[in-house]
């Protein structure tokens, strides 16, 4: 038997996937994607949204005006539309779980993957695109980079890529990428310009 937060994984991929056809049949699967993380970020600072949305006690129709009032005019109406049909299904309470699963569903289909690097100085524009370039022919897939400027690292960069090490044939092309970071690393450090987090 699934558990909870596997049920709700399961749930937020089954509404995400039929939303995501929708939404790429219309052309708007990349802003319904922002509206969905503005969506999260809503209900981040409103829990009693949050609370009202997912309680089963709570029947349909308040519900649906309350989406309405909040939502139609200030957001497409795919958004508002895909909210009202999640409502009609019983799910208001699994719309974090569905705009993750919108999130990682949209990434598959575009061949994206988020790639967290972490350095000891800010990338600077022709590195970053090597390694762009680097981790897209490693993995066929396209890189989003998610930067970390940490001091702690000592020189080089650490990378992450969805949460999976990097196989030993990246590991030898991001070598080079290292050394040069290595070397701007000392090379700020011996001139006395070394990079401080704001």
């Amino acid at each position: 038997m699934a558990s909870l937060d596997e049920r709700g994984r399961q749930i937020g991929h089954l509404y995400a996937e039929a939303i995501l056809r929708v939404a790429e049949e219309q052309g708007q699967a990349e802003t319904l994607q922002d509206e969905l993380n503005e969506l999260v970020t809503y209900l981040d600072s409103n829990p009693a949204i949050e609370q009202f949305f997912g309680s089963p006690l709570v029947e349909e129709g308040p519900h649906a005006e309350a989406i309405e009032r909040a939502f139609r005019g200030k957001a497409s109406d795919l958004l508002v539309d895909s909210l009202l049909v999640i409502n009609r299904k019983g799910r208001l309470g699994s719309l974090r779980a569905i705009a993750a699963g919108y999130r990682a569903a949209l990434r598959d289909l575009r061949g994206w993957m988020d790639v967290h690097v972490r350095t000891a100085v800010p990338l600077t524009d022709p590195l970053r695109a090597r390694l762009t370039e680097a981790l897209a022919a490693s993995t066929s897939r396209k890189p989003a980079l998610i930067e970390q400027v940490d001091p702690a690292v000592i020189g080089g960069l650490i990378i992450q890529i969805e949460g999976r090490k990097i196989d030993a044939s990246l590991a030898s092309r991001l070598h080079h990428l290292s050394e040069a970071l290595h070397a701007r690393a000392s090379r700020e450090i011996h001139s006395g310009k070394a990079y401080v987090e704001p």
